[in-house]
């Protein structure tokens, strides 16, 4: 018969559904032992993520442990280091004054990264945001609304700064 840890019996059920996942997220986040960009992906896959293959992942990305399963991340995609990718916020359209900020409630959505695109250091990725195919964020955005494929986007909010087109042909 199983013995529960006695250190472990008094913590919140919550704490100890998602015990685990703290140190396996923080090594994900953190580890300069494992290599650069390669078993990142394995571990955000372990604490819930839709990872797809080719995946790279810099040092030091937060991401929304909660609804990790809310986070789809297709081929081929690059999320640079120190960036945030949430699937939850309060909902600023019910706060009025005089009211207390840790009763609104949270809006959560998922995380759509589609393949090819990359996520440059220090962006913001929002709930409900699609970045599109081959598309562009960069550097320290924040993300609100959908990216479209195969643009950059940047600034605060994130605006299209670009539209890539095709290669020229050269004859």
């Amino acid at each position: 018969m199983k013995k529960d840890n006695p250190k472990l019996k008094n913590l919140p059920r919550f704490l100890k559904k998602h015990f685990w996942l703290w140190p396996l997220m923080n090594i994900s986040r953190n580890s300069v032992i494992i290599p650069m960009f390669i078993s990142r992906s394995k571990l955000w896959r372990m604490t819930g993520c839709h990872i797809g293959k080719g995946v790279r992942i810099g040092l030091d990305v937060y991401y929304d442990l909660d609804h990790a399963d809310m986070i789809h991340v297709e081929d081929d995609v690059w999320i640079a280091s120190r960036s945030l990718l949430l699937c939850h916020r309060r909902d600023m359209s019910v706060y009025y004054k005089d009211e207390r900020y840790n009763d609104l409630p949270y809006i959560i959505k998922p995380i759509w990264l589609k393949k090819g695109c990359c996520v440059s250091m220090g962006a913001f990725i929002m709930p409900g945001v699609t970045v599109g195919e081959g598309a562009v964020v960069g550097a320290g955005a924040l993300v609100t609304k959908d990216v479209p494929a195969w643009t950059v986007v940047a600034g605060c909010p994130a605006k299209v700064v670009k539209t890539l087109t095709e290669r020229p042909q050269h004859e």
